[in-house]
């Protein structure tokens, strides 16, 4: 693939103070991201002087994609910065994670057509994050906060995606394995494009990140199990999956769907969606020359 670019796909609800962390992990990145677009499921909080702020320090443009929020809708959320992204590469974190410095770079090394990079995330706890503020993620220093046991789990991680990944190069049929996790991965914008991005018909928490891994997988990408390699921290916070998971919707139609089908229905070919919000913040010279050269205005609804 000649020349890349990447695009940082960064969700976010109603969480600033731990958004500002993963931003500024992003612009400590060793090879930093052409733009990073806010995928915003609804946030009733005004992300505008935070972005702004925060713009004037990033050496890239900031588009915050805003859409109200009816339910958990990460898919259709996540859909609409896929919709607008420049880059021919797409990388995806999630608003409680801070990626290490060399998290892109990682991710982007090796990464051609028909390819798919695979991360997990470093769960720190309460206690690893004691202490830890923006400075701390500026300075680097929170990259030594986790400890032994995340050390060795994400090394047994990377040995079982790898078995997975080699089962898959042999032609044994593993399902979804080895999982793609939407809150750390990264993909050729193209081959995205060809499965029509995450099916919007997954609302409420679970399952959209499998089955986009599932539909990519048949459609014929190949992983590269970068988990030790692309490393996110993960901040604690009280935990979101609902009890009665298994036997919901998403899991239902993740279990019963047709696991033949590559493209889905409901995704990228909907868009644009009438009633998301953009803006656009641009960053320092760097990011005020993407953003002019994709020919994106400061504000707009669309």
């Amino acid at each position: 693939m000649s020349r890349l670019s990447a695009s940082v796909v960064l969700t976010t609800f109603n969480a600033p103070e731990v958004l500002r962390l993963a931003l500024r992990g992003l612009a400590r990145q060793s090879t930093p991201p052409a733009e990073v677009l806010i995928a915003d499921d609804g946030s009733e909080v005004d992300l505008t002087p935070v972005l702004t702020r925060l713009a004037a320090d990033m050496p890239f443009s900031l588009i915050h994609l805003w859409q109200p929020h009816q339910g958990f809708r990460a898919a259709r959320s996540r859909n609409n910065a896929i919709f607008r992204a420049q880059g021919n590469i797409l990388a995806f974190l999630d608003q409680d994670t801070v990626p290490h410095s060399d998290w892109l770079e990682a991710h982007v090394a090796g990464l051609e057509s028909e390819r798919v990079s695979l991360g997990d995330v470093i769960p720190l706890s309460e206690a690893e994050v004691a202490g830890l503020d923006e400075s701390a993620v500026r300075s680097g220093l929170f990259e030594g906060a986790f400890s032994d046991v995340n050390r060795h789990r994400l090394s047994r991680l990377q040995r079982r995606y790898s078995f997975y990944a080699w089962l898959r190069r042999a032609g044994i049929p593993v399902k979804a394995k080895p999982r793609l996790r939407s809150s750390n991965f990264a993909i050729p914008a193209a081959c995205l494009r060809e499965v029509n991005g995450f099916d919007e018909a997954y609302v409420g928490w679970g399952q959209e990140d499998d089955d986009l891994g599932r539909r990519l997988y048949r459609l014929g990408v190949h992983p590269l199990i970068r988990v030790t390699a692309a490393r996110v921290a993960h901040w604690p916070h009280p935990p979101r999956r609902p009890a009665d998971w298994n036997s919901g919707a998403n899991s239902r139609r993740f279990r019963e769907g047709d696991s033949r089908l590559a493209r889905c229905e409901a995704g990228l070919s909907h868009h644009p969606h009438p009633d998301v919000r953009v803006q656009v913040f641009p960053g320092q010279a760097a990011g005020a020359e993407t953003a002019m050269a994709s020919g994106i205005k400061a504000t707009r609804a669309v």
